[in-house]
């Protein structure tokens, strides 16, 4: 495994688990809950809750499969049946406290252990692999890498080598596009740096500059994503409902679900563009020749993207100078969980409606290859 990938897992952990609080939380409840006083149901389901909030939040993003790829000795956490021991422990309605307190207190403690092997497991891991990793953060020249991965988990992506190697040549032709778009120089042929098994995770080198505006990019379309899956999953049904049958009102409902379904192809291009726009009074411009056609197509290719579920990370991110500020590789992760999240709650109609309109067809590819 690559190393900036392995560390970037661990980091992962280290944040959503221990930097979080959700490693002292859980070690707080037992203690709570140790004390007579503690040991009533209203107390006792409220931290339930808590942990459960905390799981599925885990689930979207992807702790379990990160992990997965990097522990040996231990088995993730996220492996136990915790949240679905804590569903049924509190849909039982025939447990009293101290029968509810029992279980409970079983339940957290075997979370407690498994999280605690796992931080012993990855603190062993990273203290080998930091050795390994260059200390200069600073990026100053323009001969600078960045790491980034591709990681794709729509079975329609990966299911064959054929289908593979389409998806694989697209984006390294968006990637190249992309340069273009933001420096004058040609870009250098992308670096495969490795390709790791599980949900198919391809990881490459691109100039730094260029990865950090990619990763803005991302994060504007998933943002735009976001919006409309929210407005799908529940604002639109709040609203219509409120319409009482009023045809023209849901008429209007209507064009405002085409135009957000729209804008999530319409405002990566756009940003892309501004990026573009931007980029045009730095010491190294681009052509202004095809922008934006240019634009288009990798607006094209990363909406596909994101709509199928699959993800972009930025594995060396820049420094943050606020201890507290997240780094923009947080932030592009956060924006992927809360779409996962939304997108859980589109039914299947919804769902094939986005696959529609944005996955590429061969005919689009050719096209735009021509």
């Amino acid at each position: 495994m690559n190393i900036e990938s392995l560390l970037n897992k661990i980091k992962i952990f280290r944040e959503l688990v221990v930097d979080s609080g959700f490693k002292r939380d859980v070690n707080d409840y037992i203690q709570s809950i140790g004390q007579t006083q503690n040991q009533n149901l209203v107390f006792m389901k409220g931290l339930s809750e808590n942990v459960k909030q905390n799981l599925v939040y885990f689930e979207n993003n992807s702790l379990d499969s990160e992990l997965s790829s990097v522990l040996r000795e231990n088995q993730p956490f996220t492996s136990l049946s915790t949240l679905q021991d804590l569903e049924n422990l509190d849909s039982n309605k025939q447990f009293d406290g101290q029968q509810y307190f029992q279980r409970f207190n079983s339940i957290l403690s075997q979370l407690q252990n498994s999280i605690q092997n796992n931080e012993s497991e990855l603190n062993t891991i990273k203290t080998t692999f930091d050795k390994y990793v260059s200390e200069d953060d600073e990026y100053e020249t323009d001969e600078e890498q960045a790491v980034m991965s591709l990681i794709f988990k729509d079975l329609e992506s990966t299911g064959s080598l054929k289908e593979f190697s389409k998806v694989l040549n697209r984006w390294n032709r968006t990637l190249l596009i992309y340069h273009t778009l933001l420096k004058s120089e040609s870009p250098k042929e992308i670096s495969l740096v490795e390709i790791q098994n599980g949900s198919i995770d391809v990881i490459f080198n691109i100039d730094f500059d260029v990865a950090i505006d990619l990763t803005e990019l991302l994060k504007t379309g998933l943002k735009a994503y976001g919006g409309y899956l929210l407005y799908k999953s529940k604002t639109a049904k709040e609203i219509i409902a409120s319409y009482m049958g009023n045809k023209k009102l849901i008429a209007t409902e209507v064009e405002r679900e085409k135009l957000m379904l729209d804008n999530i192809n319409e405002s990566i291009k756009l940003k892309a563009l501004e990026q573009h726009k931007k980029n045009l009074k730095s010491n190294s411009p681009p052509s202004k020749t095809g922008a934006t056609k240019k634009a288009e197509e990798v607006a094209k290719v990363i909406t596909d993207h994101i709509v199928k579920g699959n993800e972009v990370k930025l594995l060396t991110p820049p420094t943050t100078e606020e201890k507290d500020e997240p780094d923009i590789s947080t932030e592009l992760r956060t924006e992927t969980a809360t779409v996962r999240e939304r997108w859980k709650k589109l039914d299947a109609r919804e769902k094939q409606l986005l696959l529609d309109k944005y996955t590429i067809k061969d005919e689009e590819h050719k096209n735009n290859n021509a």
